[in-house]
């Protein structure tokens, strides 16, 4: 064999082996794109029902899909189930969760305060306010005023700085507004927070913040402590 024919050979098997560990980078380096991505997909779905305080299987049930359709998602271990992007949009859709954007606590830490009691700040406010809420008061045990800091309730018209005349002694009813107190077991320390009670559940109903995550009223964690029986709004 000549040695033209022999450089040929070499240089052909050189080219060969080049092409072929290329295309096997390509194919490890695709196949680790897409375990990524399925991981953070994975990961979203996981904190969509966690947020929204339901089990894989009834968030599937709420945006309109058979049961079995995330969690036999989830628990595939291989990477080799798949799922279609109308399923993540079935499920932004129920949530209002853009696919991949994760949910957050409403105030992490708990360092802007929901709502303040009205008697924190009441010099700031104008004399007939404070006059209108010594005669909510006056001569009936249990009566209680908050300022709104936040945004929560934006959608029912309760807008930050109103003042919301707080009975401790009212049964709540569904579609009522509340004070609630949420425990953080972690730290032990409580947030005061008005929300909209849809029993068993307390909720936010606000334009501004968008989806937040309901709390289930048990009396341990969460619980009510006054209803709102009147709400003061300060002219701008």
């Amino acid at each position: 064999m000549s040695t033209d024919l022999l450089i040929v050979i070499s240089d052909f098997a050189y080219s060969a082996r080049c092409i072929l560990v290329t295309a096997f980078a390509h194919i490890q380096n695709n196949f680790a794109r897409m375990a990524l991505d399925q991981r953070d997909t994975k990961e979203w779905l996981r904190q969509i029902a966690s947020y929204l305080n339901l089990s894989p299987s009834q968030l599937a049930l709420n945006s309109g899909m058979a049961a079995s359709t995330l969690t036999r998602y989830l628990n595939d271990k291989t990477n080799t189930i798949g799922i279609t992007q109308s399923t993540l949009e079935k499920v932004a859709g129920y949530s209002g969760f853009r696919p991949h954007q994760f949910p957050g606590r409403l105030r992490p830490g708990f360092s802007e305060p929901d709502a303040v009691p009205f008697s924190q700040n009441d010099n700031s406010y104008p004399k007939w306010v404070v006059i209108a809420v010594e005669n909510a008061r006056s001569g009936r045990n249990g009566i209680d005023a908050w300022t709104m800091k936040s945004a929560a309730l934006d959608g029912m018209g309760i807008m930050p700085g109103d003042i919301l005349i707080i009975d401790q002694n009212k049964r709540p009813k569904t579609g009522d507004v509340v004070v609630a107190q949420i425990l953080d077991q972690l730290t032990g320390t409580a947030e005061t927070v008005i929300r909209l009670y849809q029993a068993p559940f307390i909720l936010t109903h606000s334009m501004r913040m968008g989806p937040q995550r309901p709390e289930q009223v048990d009396e341990d964690r969460v619980s009510i402590a006054g209803t709102s029986i009147g709400s003061i709004r300060i002219p701008n």
